[in-house]
């Protein structure tokens, strides 16, 4: 594995600053999703779980995660000043729900700001010379005939957000029916009710893995 590289993913357009995005998410206050107001801006700190049992698999790492980024990078020139340049990536992502240990909630991160650590590496020297998990990625890409001249080595990175892993999420919550509750908690026309966050373009959900946001 390769350094640690901890940059932000999105799954709208654009990056949004990784500084910016963990210090928005430390001065935020702190609440627990058992007691957490409706309509409320607060920061989580909690468990990835399933939602719907499903789980994505990571394309690189095989890693069961609910939203992985991969980007692909060309890498050319001495070590000491190699040059390193983008040449493809996709991210995919899924309704996950977030425990806390007081309560469960759903977390639909359509508008979502990922801050993830690009934390699995690896590496070919071009299209010829690529495993079977690298070849796909090319092909997916469009990258199999990329002109691999200005090329010394292919450097693959993968970011997750995986099952059962700690994260910290800024957003505000409304309540829903949850047909999976026992019948108990807090009613509204007879029914239980959960917590889903779901963000906006103007104010997407900040979610992410690092140790200092926690």
């Amino acid at each position: 594995m390769g350094t640690l590289h901890r940059l932000v993913a999105a799954f709208e357009e654009g990056f949004f600053p990784g500084r910016r995005l963990r210090r928005r998410l430390r001065r935020a206050p702190r609440a627990e999703l058992a007691t957490l107001p409706e309509n409320t801006f607060a920061r989580i700190t909690g468990m990835v779980r399933p939602f719907d049992s499903r789980l994505l698999e990571a394309p690189l790492s095989g890693r069961l995660c609910v939203y992985y980024a991969v980007k692909v990078m060309s890498a050319y020139g001495p070590a000491r000043s190699q040059s390193l340049t983008e040449i493809g990536g996709e991210h995919e992502g899924m309704s996950f729900q977030l425990d806390d240990g007081t309560a469960r909630a759903v977390i639909d991160p359509a508008h979502a700001r990922i801050d993830a650590a690009f934390d699995f590496e690896t590496e070919s020297k071009g299209a010829f010379d690529a495993d079977e998990k690298q070849r796909t990625m090319l092909a997916r890409l469009e990258l199999g005939r990329r002109d691999w001249w200005k090329t010394d080595r292919v450097l693959y990175r993968e970011a997750v957000l995986e099952a059962d892993e700690l994260i910290a999420l800024y957003g505000a919550a409304t309540r829903e029916p949850d047909p999976d509750a026992a019948p108990t908690g807090m009613y509204r026309d007879g029914g239980p009710l959960r917590l889903r966050f779901t963000g906006t373009a103007k104010y997407p959900l900040v979610i992410s893995d690092d140790p200092r946001t926690l």
